[in-house]
């Protein structure tokens, strides 16, 4: 299941996804960059937290082998190519996909 909330910049998006990230331990979280990873996600989260840089291939073996069913990600900024591959993985996978993000 994918699920697609587009919000504006500044509007909470991150501290929406760190709420439900607290809530839900079966979840994992993709970011932009690492550099949101270390400043803005709590340090009892940030071993669930990975940046974009990862290989989007290996994201939903990491998922399985971590027992984890759901993907939070803030701020899609991959390539077209990398999304298709990151959703077509997570879907063969059975993998829910919650992305929070700015088409702006």
């Amino acid at each position: 299941m994918l699920e697609i909330n587009n919000q504006d910049r500044g509007s909470g998006k991150t501290t929406k996804v760190i709420e439900l990230m607290k809530q839900d331990e079966s979840a994992l979280c993709l970011v932009p960059n690492s550099r949101i990873k270390r400043s803005l996600f709590p340090k009892e989260l940030q071993k669930r937290v990975i940046s974009s840089t990862y290989d989007v291939r290996n994201i939903s073996i990491e998922m399985r082998n971590r027992g984890l069913n759901k993907l939070f990600i803030d701020e899609l900024m991959l390539s077209k190519f990398d999304i298709a591959k990151l959703f077509y993985g997570l879907g063969a996978n059975h993998i829910k996909v919650v992305v929070y993000g700015t088409d702006k």
